[in-house]
């Protein structure tokens, strides 16, 4: 498949080359646990005896082919030069036919090439080492202008409303995860806030804060005005499609919540199975 690609803010087509992709696996390898028992048929797979309860996944590897032409064997070498600087470290990397993805990921081996026709005709493989999941170019905070999006795709233009409650009390808040893979967003709450109790199914987490709070699931710490705090329960992760996240504020005050997050995938979006809804539990 003939393909152009951007990796680190470059795109193949600024180096004059041709790109073929070899290789592009639509999932990544599950990371297996499992014990082989004597006396018992098959094994028994603990993959998703953990506290979130599925499975995790490997990095997944991409390759791609590049053809390089020059007027001559010393054009060749400039060429080769320019590239290799170009393909060094870890970046962004966008296919053209997938233009809403981000693969994170980095050159994983090193890259040969063997010359043809007098030095003025190259083929390399190039593979990329990216972490399992895609990243949308956008997130919760809305679209960015200008960016590459179909023209039947499915997606409200502005939708950052969702993301953002007021909250006097204690109430249910339908929290959406427009991706297809769990997120843990940053919650932060903004006012008067001070003993916070958050529960996400049978998951928990409570603590005692001053004023404004910055909750960030991923790095797993809580912060507000006098830097981290303590916790009690545990962090959570939020699935794809509709969340209902209680929150109980002991303060009756009324305070201002924003989730922040970037939807992540398997492989490609797929705006048309969610229900983007008004916001309301």
């Amino acid at each position: 498949m003939r393909n152009g690609f951007k990796f680190n803010g470059r795109h193949s087509s600024e180096i004059g080359v041709t790109v073929r992709t070899k290789s592009r696996p639509i999932r990544p390898s599950v990371k297996s646990l499992t014990t082989d028992i004597t006396c018992r048929d098959g094994v028994y797979d603990f993959s998703a005896s953990n506290s979130s309860g599925r499975e995790f996944y490997s990095d997944r590897y991409f390759t791609v082919s590049i053809g390089i032409y020059a007027e001559n064997i010393s054009k060749m070498q400039e060429k080769l030069t320019d590239i290799s600087l170009w393909l060094t470290g870890a970046g962004e990397l966008i296919f053209d036919d997938m233009p809403l993805i981000i693969w994170k990921g980095k050159i994983s081996d090193e890259i040969i090439y063997m010359p043809e026709h007098n030095g003025r005709k190259a083929v390399i493989d190039v593979s990329f080492r990216a972490e399992p999941f895609g990243y949308c170019v956008f997130d919760t905070d809305g679209i960015v202008l200008d960016t590459d999006i179909y023209i039947d795709e499915m997606i409200p233009l502005e939708y950052e409303d969702l993301f953002d409650f007021t909250l006097s009390g204690s109430d249910d808040l339908r929290v959406l995860n427009f991706g297809d893979r769990p997120v843990r967003p940053v919650i932060d709450l903004i006012g008067n806030v001070e003993g916070i109790i958050m529960e996400l199914g049978e998951k928990r987490l409570s603590f005692t804060a001053s004023g404004d709070v910055s909750v960030d699931f991923e790095k797993q710490n809580v912060t507000d005005e006098n830097g981290s705090i303590g916790v009690s329960g545990e962090f959570f992760e939020f699935a794809a499609g509709e969340n209902i996240l209680h929150i109980e504020n002991s303060n009756t005050d009324s305070i201002q919540i924003s989730v922040t997050y970037t939807p992540e995938f398997m492989y490609g979006t797929h705006f048309g199975d969610v229900d983007w809804g008004d916001g309301d539990a």
